[in-house]
């Protein structure tokens, strides 16, 4: 007997659901949900040293309209950069979570709102998404890869 394409669609969708609701999982994405919460703080302060806690040591950021920075001295001057921007305010927040079934590495999409002052002085806000991969180490989520860019 040959199931209806619609049926095998269903079955496939109610069992990855199903797969992917382990207690565990949410436990992880709740942690990272922490700390992007607090990293964003951390962004909208300019606290540097706090900012960076957030990247693992071999990390790369790869930023809009910029050369790639790794590693956490090129990280540090990356956002040291950002933050000596005039008008410069930064607020992200995650869209999705999925953490790995290993719960050893994830990967969030968010978007953000960038405010810094245009060529005359004047604010100008930037909508924009990013990509965060995440890599449990020592029992804390770091971000190992950080790409954003401004939607224009």
């Amino acid at each position: 007997m040959k199931l209806p394409k619609s049926m095998i669609v269903a079955f496939v969708f109610t069992l990855s659901f199903a797969l992917a609701q382990n207690p565990a999982s949410s436990d992880d994405t709740a942690a990272i949900r922490n700390s992007d919460k607090h990293w964003s703080e951390a962004v909208e302060q300019k606290n540097l040293e706090k900012t960076l806690t957030f990247y693992a040591d071999d990390a790369t950021v790869l930023p809009f309209n910029a050369p790639k920075a790794e590693g956490r001295e090129n990280i540090r001057q990356l956002w040291n950069h950002f933050f000596q921007s005039p008008g410069f305010h930064l607020r992200f927040a995650p869209v999705k979570i999925a953490v790995a079934k290993s719960r050893d590495m994830a990967y969030e999409v968010g978007t953000f709102e960038l405010t810094m002052n245009g060529p005359d002085g004047a604010p100008s806000i930037s909508p924009g998404k990013y990509v965060v991969v995440w890599k449990k180490q020592n029992g804390k989520w770091k971000a190992v890869a950080d790409i954003f860019n401004t939607d224009k």
